[in-house]
């Protein structure tokens, strides 16, 4: 009786930098091969999350091999423990799962899980366990190092510009100040007070060559990190704050808590190091801070913030005051700063470009010939792509359908001894490269198809859309104007020197969506492309 033959994939994970430079990467991966090899299990590919925490499930690799579990590139997973694949145990059983319903097994290294109730309490417990190993271990950390704090030692934070940390017997956790360092650590907040500039104070640096502890030029972030520490007086603080998972979206992050929140004050533990500014001189500069940020503040009234690009070098434009005149400035002179900038783009007056760009919005949103004619050209698009694409589709799917049946013959073929295992292996990761180029172009015209099959409005709801939005943009506040074109806009190409700007824009096709500001700022047109139809508008400025 003929052995059936199943291809395999293995999962690999580390979480710290630490881990990675032990080389137990490498080692789970020899270990897995090797169980695949005596397993008789033809290995087809690899998944690696390098670096990444378990407390997650949003990891790169993780996320492509339950992708790939769909296609059906493999029959096996092989990972070297549970705590590999999730350190929570709700985690773990998620996966699974989700392999299991897909015809996929799951092997942990020298041991089947099968269906059985003692295995799946020996899985869950296995879980619990690693869980609770991980919190007794952190809360073990955490307590030394709170101890060590209130000793007076320095804990888990590198030393700032101008110090050094020594590590030894005698000056264990402890700043020592840098001479070098720690001059022109004094000459930039003498620099700032005379200045009262953040960007004065980095133009003066480079005009002295003064060069910064890590690349070749000074930031201003870095200034104002110097500016706004409070250890070049002599005092520095642990348990400042704590880990929470950032409001940002991204669809993965190595660890789920990667911003930090303030603590309150009381919790702080202070602990005195060697002083290299005075305190009148830091609270000099304090207030310069905040006098500036104030004015910042103040000027920050910009209704196209980060929307507009430069057409010339393709940076953004940032809203900017001279001389009490508000203006939009290519931002490509701060990321070259303090050496020349290399686009040549001019300043925008503010009331100018806003004033043209809400202009052409509004007339879009508020006219029913305007919309009926985009649509109308919408449609025509409609009848000379759609055709194509679906044909391409067709073709893609018929593709897809002759790599399966050439995956399975090369596996009769190696069955019967004709090729070998390495050259199966090879062919099987060349067949899974293109399916997955097919399947990234499928889903690139499935996108489309969807954007574009848009149900024909009728006269009546075209005219009641322009009339609702007529009465709602006359009652905006600015800042309801400012949410309502990001919302809408994708982005504004300034042509600065022909004073040309190219809008490109999402128009809603639902009139109860231009009801509220917090209806539409809740729907995204890429999520909905049937409620938005797609807009390129040319303004004079």
């Amino acid at each position: 009786m003929q052995t059936t033959i199943k291809r395999a994939a293995i999962y690999a994970r580390v979480s710290t930098e630490k881990q990675n430079k032990e080389k137990t990467i490498e080692s789970q991966l020899e270990d897995l091969r090797k169980f695949c090899r005596d397993n008789n299990l033809i290995l087809v590919k690899e998944y690696v999350d390098d670096g990444w925490s378990g407390e997650t499930l949003a990891r790169p690799a993780l996320g492509q091999l339950r992708d790939d579990a769909s296609k059906g590139l493999f029959d096996v997973v092989c990972i070297h423990s549970p705590d590999r694949l999730a350190r929570k145990f709700i985690y773990q059983g998620l996966v699974i799962e989700e392999l299991k319903k897909k015809g996929i097994e799951v092997f942990f290294l020298n041991r089947r899980i099968s269906d059985t109730p003692e295995d799946q309490l020996l899985l869950g417990v296995q879980g619990l366990i690693a869980e609770y190993e991980k919190a007794k271990i952190l809360e073990r950390t955490r307590r030394g190092r709170l101890h060590k704090a209130r000793m007076g030692r320095i804990v888990g934070h590198p030393a700032p510009y101008g110090y050094r940390y020594i590590k030894g017997s005698n000056k264990e956790g402890c700043y020592v100040i840098d001479r070098n360092e720690a001059e022109i650590v004094r000459l930039i907040f003498d620099l700032y007070i005379k200045l009262q500039s953040i960007r004065a104070v980095v133009k003066e640096l480079t005009r002295r060559q003064i060069k910064p502890q890590k690349g070749k030029l000074w930031r201003r972030s870095t200034i104002h990190k110097i500016l706004s520490n409070e250890t070049y007086i002599g005092i520095t603080y642990y348990n400042k704050s704590y880990s929470v998972e950032s409001q940002n979206p991204k669809t993965y992050r190595r660890r789920p808590k990667t911003s930090r929140k303030l603590r309150d004050r009381s919790e702080w533990i202070p602990i005195k190091v060697p002083a290299i500014i005075d305190r009148e001189t830091f609270r000099m500069a304090q207030e310069i801070l905040k006098r500036n940020q104030k004015v910042r503040r103040t000027n920050s009234q910009y209704l196209l913030s980060g929307l507009v690009k430069c057409g010339d070098c393709n940076s953004t434009y940032s809203g900017e005051k001279s001389h009490n005149y508000r203006f939009y400035r290519c931002n490509n002179r701060h990321n070259t700063f303090p050496l020349p900038r290399k686009c040549k783009a001019r300043m925008i007056s503010a009331n100018k470009l806003e004033s043209a760009v809400w202009k052409a919005i509004k007339e879009v949103v508020t006219n029913p010939k305007v919309i009926i004619r985009h649509i109308f050209q919408l449609s025509q698009n409609i009848q000379e792509n759609m055709e194509n694409w679906k044909k391409e589709q067709k073709d893609l799917l018929k593709m897809k359908e002759t790599l399966k049946i050439k995956r399975n013959k090369l596996i009769e073929i190696y069955s019967d001894g004709i090729i070998t295992k390495q050259q199966l292996q090879a062919k099987m990761q060349e067949y899974a490269q293109k399916e997955k180029q097919i399947e990234e172009r499928l889903k690139e015209i499935e996108s489309k198809i969807k954007q574009i099959e848009l149900k024909p409005l009728l006269a009546k709801q075209v005219k009641e859309l322009c009339e609702t939005a007529k009465k709602r943009l006359e009652t905006f506040s600015f800042e309801d104007k400012k949410k309502f074109l990001q919302h809408l806009i994708d982005e504004i190409i300034l042509y600065s020197h022909q004073r040309k700007a190219i809008i490109k824009a999402h128009i809603p096709l639902d009139a109860g969506k231009i009801t509220g500001i917090k209806s539409i700022s809740s729907l995204n047109h890429g999520k909905y492309p049937n409620k938005y139809f797609e807009i390129e508008l040319k303004v004079d400025i």
